[in-house]
């Protein structure tokens, strides 16, 4: 009796201490899986970007700047460059981010180098590291030559069928999350719900992950046309005008042109709920523009220079849609001030064509990628609601206005590109004189052309 009372009470203890440890081992994550992903070379933020946008919901991606401070620990203090290709002098660098790979607690590493190929064509070199020491399942080139939407279908070819078999299944994932009403009562249970004291490592490499791949959720996607937050515009721009009349009769009519004035401009556009999901608002944003031409002189003939001046200001909204997977549609309406006048003395200021043009601008844009760049494009129809001394010479005078503008947008670095742009306005007027009037015309046409020169960063 004795001796069946204690293993009775052996049995019941190891029934209290199992059910009591219970809750901690039902909580521990089943399919929580994490990985790296460090490209180097040109673009390779960008190149990055493209590869987590690639990566399932289920899959955590780990910190870059943590994973590369654990790649300089495993001592890969230096880019591994064209090394990554060489597969007879490689291994030390496969090493070693497989050591940091470990450290990160990655459950593998896609390792990447950016470079021009020995065919002198663009490229990015792609490894996929893991515990294994054996063959990678990933270690091939994704070409960089064509669109970003080309790119990243490369990307998914080569890398999709391994992103999806270490990710968890959809309902192993959820498995990990903690359910309402359950084990909060457990004492030892961390941040994360797993009991293991990681849920601050946790919640970075989920934070990691929602940064970087902007488009998942909904949310917004930096440096990206299409939900960037802000961009700002600088450069050079050098003008022209030219004012002439049609059927002019009085001998005081005087036309005007100049070509070739350099001009500083500036332009921004901001959108400040551009990280929600409000429809419409999201992608409304506010736009303003200066221009102006210092330094420039008009003269008669061979008269002395008259100091002169041109600006151009624009002010209004814009509302930003995505078109496809790449290109943007702008549709804009505002507010534009233009004003080019001729500082001269009173008997010459009665004929030179000054004008100061407050006009009502509405207008169409796009930035459609081709290749590498961008071609922007854009059309605005100008109404005037005051056009200026020129035309209050002259009876019943009615002025409209068109615009244009093209260009390409070459991308520099992450954020950064350059633009070349032309940009066109054409106003037309007709009069109508009676006879004795002192100006006598049919109408005139007033152009502008500019060719701008510019950086712009995109946020």
């Amino acid at each position: 009796m004795s001796l069946c009372g204690r293993i009775l009470l052996g049995l019941s203890a190891a029934t209290v201490t199992t059910f009591a440890l219970s809750p901690i081992a039902l909580a521990a994550p089943k399919g929580s899986k994490s990985i790296a992903i460090h490209i180097e070379g040109p673009n390779a933020d960008d190149i990055r970007e493209d590869i987590v946008s690639l990566v399932p919901e289920t899959l955590k991606v780990v910190d870059d700047d943590a994973f590369s401070k654990s790649l300089r620990s495993a001592g890969q203090t230096k880019p591994v460059g064209d090394a990554l290709v060489m597969k007879a002098q490689r291994k030390k660098a496969i090493d070693r981010i497989r050591k940091a790979g470990k450290a990160a607690k990655a459950e593998g590493v896609i390792y990447g180098v950016s470079r021009t190929n020995k065919k002198k064509k663009k490229e990015v070199y792609l490894v996929y590291v893991d515990e294994n020491a054996g063959d990678l399942a990933v270690d091939s080139a994704v070409p960089l030559g064509g669109s970003r939407d080309d790119r990243k279908k490369a990307l998914e070819e080569l890398l999709g069928p391994t992103l999806s078999q270490i990710a968890p299944a959809a309902a192993a994932a959820d498995e990990d999350q903690p359910k309402d009403g359950g084990d909060e009562g457990d004492g030892e249970k961390d941040g994360d719900g797993d009991g293991d004291g990681d849920g601050d490592e946790k919640s970075s490499d989920d934070g990691d992950k929602g940064g970087d791949d902007g488009d998942k959720g909904g949310k917004r996607k930096p440096h990206d046309p299409r939900s960037a937050l802000f961009s700002i515009e600088a450069g050079v721009e050098f003008t022209g005008r030219w004012f002439d009349y049609s059927d002019p009769v009085t001998q005081n009519l005087r036309p005007y042109d100049v070509f070739g004035q350099p001009a500083l401009s500036i332009s921004g556009e901001v959108y400040p709920l551009a990280s929600t999901d409000i429809p419409v608002l999201k992608g409304l944003g506010i736009t303003a523009g200066f221009m102006m031409a210092p330094g420039l002189n008009s003269a008669v003939g061979d008269g002395d220079p008259i100091g002169t001046t041109y600006q151009r200001i624009n002010l209004g909204l814009r509302e930003r849609l995505s078109i496809g997977e790449s290109s943007v549609l702008g549709i804009s309406a505002g507010l534009r001030l233009l004003t080019f006048e001729v500082d001269a003395a009173e008997a010459l200021a009665s004929t030179v064509p000054n004008v100061s043009y407050t006009l009502i601008r509405a207008g169409l844009d796009a930035r459609v990628p081709v290749g590498p760049v961008a071609l922007a494009l854009g059309a605005d129809y100008l109404f005037p609601l005051s056009s200026g001394p020129v035309y209050d010479r002259f009876a019943g005078a009615s002025v409209q206005g068109i615009g244009a503008m093209a260009g390409v947008l070459v991308p520099v670095t992450t954020g950064v590109e350059a633009r070349l742009l032309v940009e066109y306005a054409r106003f037309f007027s007709s009069f109508e004189p009676a006879i004795g009037d002192r100006y006598v015309a049919g109408g005139a046409i007033d152009q502008y052309l500019g060719v701008r020169l510019a950086g712009a960063y995109v946020y």
